[in-house]
C-alpha cells in the first residue's frame, strides 16, 4: 500500500524532506555551504560521461532529497527573520497600529492584537474601562507604554502561552494605563464589512446564547462563544464542529457544485468555485485547517474543470502542505494544521478498510455505518497526537459526532439560506436546532467517564502508537511491528517511572496575587501557601509529576520557617521585627510574598540566604525595587513574574 501511495503521489517525496528541514533546521552558514555543494554535485553528475551518469543516477534522487531538506531550513530561517522583529521603543514614544482581532475580556481587563506599520504584531492589554468597548477591529490605536516580552507562568504542565503566540509571530506585549491610549475609527475593508453584515443578520434573527455558536459555525467567529458551551464540545471531542475546518469548506464546495451544475462552461464554473472558496477562506480568518482545505479544493477544481486532469488525493494533500509551508513554515507548529492533515490522512488510509468490515442492506444503516467508519478513521490517527498535546481522550466521541455532524450540516445550510432570505421563522428554526444540539452535546459530555484525563504520553509513545496504527494496515506481519513498538515504548517508560519513585522537587508557583509552594517526594506532595491558590493550576502540575496529596515524612514547618529534606525556606510576608538577631539564620531561600514593607539590606541582617525569590503575589513596582537592591548588593534572586515558576530538584 505504502509503495503504491508513493508512486501515485510524487509530491510526498518532496514534502517529507522539506518538512524535515523546517522541523530540524541547521545553522544558516552550514545550510548555505551544504546547498552550494549539493548543487555543484548534482550539476556535475549531469555533465559526467554516460557510463558514470548511469551508475550515479540512483544517487541523484538522494541529492534532491537533501536539497529539499536544505530548502526547508532556508525557508524557515528566512520567514523567522522576517517576522521575528523585536522593538524597543522608549516608554513615552507614541506607537500606532491597526487592531487585527476583536477586543476580548481577559484577567487584566481587555486584550487585543495590533499590527504596527512596520508589520510587527503586539499583544495589547487594556485596563477595565468602558471606553475599550468602543474599539472595533480595523480601528487605529495610538498608545504609549513599555513593550515587554510575552510572559509565561512557567508552572509545570501549564499551557505555554508564550510559545503559542510565537507560532503566530507575536513576541511582545504592552500593558496600557488609563489615559495612555486613544483609538481612531478607520474605514473597514470589504471582507470586514461582509463579516460584520453576517454577524448582524445572525444576531438579529437568531440572537441569544446560540448566536455565538451560529457565528462560529458559519464564519468561524469564535469571540462570542459561551465558555461553558465550548467546554461541553471539548469534553465530547467535537470541538472541530465550532471551529471552521475542512468539513465546513467541503459542505460549501458541495453546495457550489449543486448550484452551478447548470453552467455549461467548465472553466468558468471552476473559476467561480475557486473565487468563492478563497473569499470564504479569507472571510473566516484563514485558519490552518481552512487553508489546507482551500488549497486542496483549489487543486481539485483546477484539475477537474480547468485542466481536465485528476490526481490522487494523497498527491493533493502533499501538494497543499508543500504550498502552505512555503508560504508560512511556522504552520508546521500549529496544532490545527497538524490535526487537520492527520484527520484527512486517517480517512484516506483507514476509511475503506473499516467500511469494508461490515455490510448492510438498508440505506439508513449504510449511511450510519459510513459516518461511523469516517469518525473512527479520523480519530484513530489524531488521538496519539491529542494525547501528547492535551493528555485526555473523549470516550464518547463517536455518538457525539454522529449527532452533531448531521445537525451542524443542516444548521450551516440553514444559515446560508438565512443570509439570503432573512426571515424570522427561519431564524427561530435554526435557534431551536442549535438549542437541541447544545443540550445533546452537554448531556453526552456530562455522562460518567466522558473524558479520560491524565493520559500524558511522551514523543516515544506517540511514535509507538502511530507504528501500531500503521501495523494494523500491514495484516499479520504488522503484529510483530506492533509488539516491537510496544516493547520499545515500555523500555522508554521504565527509566521515567523509576525516576518518579525517587523524585524530590520544590515548586514555587507563579500565580498573580497568590503564594503557593508544593514539596514533592516520590508520589506524595505537600502544599504550603494560600488556600485560594488555583486548584486547576495545582492539579495540572501534580498530574505532570504523578503525585497525590499527603504528608511528607521529611517535612517540618514552624510558622514561616520550612524544612524539607536538605532544603530550607523562609517566607517573609510582613514587616521585620525590631532589632537584629545576634546570629543570622542560614537558609537556602527567602521568599518575599504579599508586598512586605522590607528592604533587602535589612533582610541580610536576619538571614544568610542563598537566593531571594519574589513571587507574583507582590506588586511589580515593589519587585522592581527589590531587584534593584539585589543588583546593587550582587545577590542571587529570582523574580517569578519575569522568569516563571521556580522548580528545583533536591
Amino acid at each position: 500500500m505504502f509503495v503504491y501511495i508513493l508512486r501515485t503521489a510524487p509530491f510526498l517525496r518532496i514534502v517529507i524532506p522539506f518538512i524535515a528541514g523546517i522541523i530540524w533546521p541547521l545553522p544558516l552558514l552550514y545550510i548555505l555551504s551544504f546547498t552550494v555543494f549539493l548543487l555543484i554535485l548534482y550539476v556535475g553528475v549531469a555533465y559526467m560521461p554516460l557510463w558514470w551518469r548511469f551508475r550515479l543516477d540512483g544517487y541523484r534522487g538522494t541529492i534532491l532529497q537533501l536539497l529539499l531538506f536544505c530548502m526547508g531550513s532556508l525557508v524557515a530561517d528566512a520567514k523567522e527573520k522576517y517576522k521575528h522583529h523585536l522593538i524597543n521603543p522608549s516608554p513615552d514614544q507614541v506607537l500606532a497600529g491597526i487592531i487585527t482581532v476583536p477586543v476580548q475580556r481577559s484577567h487584566y481587563g481587555y486584550r487585543t492584537i495590533i499590527e504596527l506599520q512596520t508589520r510587527e504584531q503586539l499583544l495589547i492589554y487594556f485596563p477595565p474601562d468602558s471606553a475599550v468597548r468602543a474599539i472595533q477591529e480595523g480601528d487605529m490605536l495610538l498608545f504609549t507604554g513599555q513593550v515587554q516580552p510575552i510572559s509565561f507562568s512557567g508552572n509545570p504542565g501549564a499551557f505555554n502561552y508564550r510559545e503559542y503566540c510565537a507560532t503566530r509571530y507575536i513576541y511582545q506585549q504592552v500593558h496600557l494605563q488609563t489615559g495612555h491610549w486613544r483609538h481612531r475609527k478607520m474605514p473597514g475593508s470589504f471582507l470586514l464589512r461582509c463579516r460584520n453584515s453576517c454577524l448582524h443578520i445572525i444576531n438579529t434573527y437568531i440572537g441569544g446564547r446560540e448566536a455565538g455558536l451560529a457565528e462560529a459555525l458559519l464564519i468561524g467567529y469564535r469571540y462570542d462563544l459561551d465558555k461553558d458551551m465550548v467546554s461541553d464540545y471539548m469534553q465530547t471531542g467535537i470541538v472541530h464542529i465550532i471551529a471552521i475546518s475542512g468539513m465546513h469548506l467541503a459542505l460549501i464546495y458541495a453546495c457550489l457544485l449543486w448550484c452551478l451544475q447548470w453552467l455549461p462552461i467548465p472553466r468558468l464554473k471552476g473559476l467561480l468555485i475557486i473565487v468563492v472558496i478563497w473569499g470564504f477562506t479569507l472571510l473566516t480568518g484563514a485558519s490552518a485547517s481552512v487553508l489546507r482545505a482551500a488549497v486542496m479544493l483549489t487543486v481539485v477544481t483546477t484539475g477537474k474543470f480547468i485542466l481536465d486532469r485528476e490526481s490522487t488525493t494523497y498527491n493533493q494533500l502533499a501538494l497543499s502542505a508543500f504550498l502552505l509551508l512555503c508560504y508560512d513554515p511556522g504552520l508546521i507548529r500549529d496544532v490545527g494544521f497538524q490535526l487537520s492533515y492527520l484527520a484527512v490522512l486517517g480517512i484516506l488510509l483507514l476509511y475503506k478498510p473499516l467500511y469494508g468490515l461490515l455490510s448492510f442492506k438498508a440505506l439508513w444503516q449504510r449511511k450510519l455505518w459510513e459516518a461511523t467508519a469516517l469518525s473512527i478513521a479520523a480519530q484513530a490517527v489524531t488521538f496519539p497526537l491529542g494525547l501528547y498535546l492535551f493528555g485526555r481522550f473523549p470516550l464518547y466521541f463517536l455518538p457525539a459526532n454522529l449527532v452533531a455532524v448531521p445537525l451542524s450540516t443542516v444548521i450551516l445550510y440553514g444559515e446560508m439560506l438565512l443570509l439570503c432570505v432573512q426571515q424570522h421563522w427561519l431564524g427561530a428554526c435554526l435557534q431551536w436546532l442549535l438549542v437541541m444540539m447544545n443540550h445533546i452535546v452537554a448531556w453526552i459530555g456530562h455522562l460518567p467517564g466522558a473524558n479520560i484525563s491524565g493520559l500524558h504520553v511522551s514523543v516515544y509513545g506517540v511514535v509507538a502508537l502511530y507504528v501500531c496504527t500503521g501495523a494494523l494496515l500491514a495484516g499479520r506481519k504488522g503484529i510483530l511491528y506492533m509488539l516491537g513498538a510496544l516493547c520499545l515504548w515500555s523500555l522508554t517508560i521504565l527509566p521515567e517511572r523509576l525516576r518518579r519513585q525517587n523524585q524530590q522537587v520544590m515548586i514555587v508557583y507563579n500565580q498573580p496575587r497568590h503564594t503557593g509552594i508544593d514539596f514533592i517526594r516520590g508520589h506524595v506532595v505537600q502544599f504550603v501557601g494560600d488556600d485560594s491558590t488555583a486548584n486547576e493550576m495545582l492539579g495540572t502540575a501534580r498530574a505532570f509529576y504523578e503525585v497525590d496529596t499527603g504528608r511528607l515524612p521529611a517535612f517540618e514547618q514552624l510558622g514561616h520557617f520550612i524544612c524539607c529534606g536538605n532544603k530550607r525556606l523562609v517566607i517573609v510576608d510582613s514587616a521585620l521585627p525590631a532589632g537584629r538577631p545576634s546570629k543570622k539564620f542560614k537558609t537556602d531561600y527567602v521568599l518575599l510574598s504579599h508586598n512586605p514593607h522590607v528592604a533587602i539590606k535589612d533582610l541580610q541582617g536576619f538571614y544568610d540566604a542563598g537566593c531571594y525569590i519574589f513571587d507574583a503575589s507582590s506588586s511589580r513596582s515593589r519587585i522592581q525595587e527589590w531587584k534593584s537592591e539585589c543588583y546593587a548588593l550582587t545577590l542571587h534572586f529570582l523574580s517569578l513574574p519575569d522568569q516563571g515558576a521556580y522548580v528545583v530538584n533536591f
